[in-house]
């Protein structure tokens, strides 16, 4: 007891030597001034400010079809089932084409036959423009020429006048002898008689003229009748009825099997196999799930700054960790029915086609960018309280002080302001 009663004394005499030995040195010390504490500041930045509008909406189809058939008949062939992908061509479905066929055949036979007819009938008339057109030629090769008769008419004609001349002559000379002016009037009258005679002869190839003339004319005119008939035969060819049936007949069997008009997936089934459907009767749904766009609600209050051509950012609650890039496409200026709140509808196109995982259906929020400024000095809008002039005063943290500046805002965006004037990148400012 006697030992720990001295350990216990000497450790508090320890204490008090060592308590009188430091307040002796701390008297000795220079005081020194408090330094100041640095405030918490934020950068002035160099970047983007925007100004942007939230729209929720939901991601919608761009390409759906409603696929049927156009003919009717018993389904005897369906190849697909909801959520089946399909190709572009691809066989969908298929009717029973036997009363089809049959008809195609039956169509065919009946423009077969009628194109024969129209060869032997088109033949025939060929055949007869082609001897009416030798007849014609046969008939003109018959045609006298008047060359001749008129050359020994009018040949007869100057002989005629210079024996009568001659014998005019013999008989103003009264010395000759009535032997001699005998003998110029018999030369007389035998001229008279070659002209007539030469006449006659002309006369005839005339009339021969004309007959063959009468020949030529009736035989060009079955030439003409024979080959309008040529030409109405190639104009007029079968009875366009009959083509168009067989037009007709080959699009009824070719619709009988349905294919796919673009690559897709199968949405919906509406039939089964075996069924007897009509012309007309929806089979399948058909979508292209890569292609979409957003078709979002906006209230009243933003709707004024929505424009068509602005760009969105599109975040999918399927896919967090994708930021999809669109463009307003379209406003539908009436509100929403059935909303409590004023809400109109804005659609958004997607500049791609549709990330995996995202389909038609899902949620999708939409941040409308409606104004905005590139690569401009800006600082948190929380820093600034802007006056109706545009300007605020800030806090920069300088060589250890505290300086006042003032600075001029521009557009005011939802995370940023952009600062015009005042301030440069760097700059560290008061953000208490």
């Amino acid at each position: 007891m006697k030992r720990w009663m001295i350990l216990l004394f000497a450790i508090v005499a320890l204490a008090v030597i060592g308590g009188a030995g430091y307040w002796g040195y701390r008297s000795q010390q220079t005081a020194v001034p408090a330094t100041p504490i640095a405030p918490v500041t934020i950068a002035a930045t160099r970047g983007d400010v925007q100004r942007t509008v939230t729209a929720p909406g939901q991601l919608v189809g761009t390409q759906q079809q409603m696929l049927g058939m156009d003919v009717s008949g018993r389904l005897i062939e369906l190849n697909v089932r909801p959520g089946t992908a399909v190709a572009a061509g691809d066989v969908i479905a298929r009717i029973e084409p036997t009363p089809y066929q049959n008809a195609l055949d039956m169509a065919q036979i009946e423009l077969a036959q009628a194109q024969e007819a129209l060869a032997r009938q088109l033949a025939e008339a060929e055949l007869t423009a082609a001897n009416s057109e030798a007849q014609v030629g046969a008939a003109q090769a018959q045609f006298p020429q008047l060359t001749a008769a008129e050359v020994n008419l009018n040949l007869a004609r100057e002989a005629e006048a210079r024996a009568e001349n001659e014998y005019n002559k013999a008989l103003d000379r009264h010395w000759e002898p009535a032997e001699v002016v005998e003998a110029y009037r018999l030369e007389w009258q035998h001229a008279i008689a070659n002209r007539q005679i030469a006449e006659s002869e002309y006369n005839a190839v005339l009339n021969q003229r004309w007959a063959v003339g009468q020949q030529v004319a009736a035989q060009q005119t079955e030439l003409d009748r024979a080959r309008l008939a040529v030409d109405y035969l190639r104009a007029s060819g079968v009875d366009p009825l009959l083509e168009t049936a067989v037009s007709q007949a080959e699009a009824n069997l070719a619709a009988t099997m349905l294919t796919a008009p673009f690559d897709g997936v199968v949405l919906d089934v509406l039939v089964t196999a075996g069924e007897a459907v009509g012309a007309g009767t929806n089979l399948v749904l058909l979508a292209d799930p890569s292609l979409g766009e957003v078709r979002t609600t906006v209230i009243e209050e933003d709707l004024a700054d929505v424009q068509i051509g602005q760009p969105a950012e599109l975040f999918f609650d399927a896919r967090p960790d994708l930021a999809v890039q669109g463009t307003v496409a379209r406003l539908v200026p009436q509100r929403v029915i059935g909303e409590a709140r004023p809400l109109y509808h804005v659609y958004i196109t997607i500049d791609e086609r549709l990330p995996e995982g995202v389909f038609s259906g899902m949620t999708v929020d939409a941040s409308i960018i409606v104004d905005e400024v590139l690569d401009t000095v800006r600082l948190p809008r929380t820093l600034l309280r802007p006056r109706s002039d545009g300007t605020a005063v800030v806090h920069l943290w300088q060589n250890g002080q505290r300086v006042e500046q003032e600075v001029v805002v521009g557009l005011r965006g939802d995370v940023f302001m952009a600062i015009k004037s005042g301030l440069q990148p760097g700059d560290e400012v008061v953000g208490e």
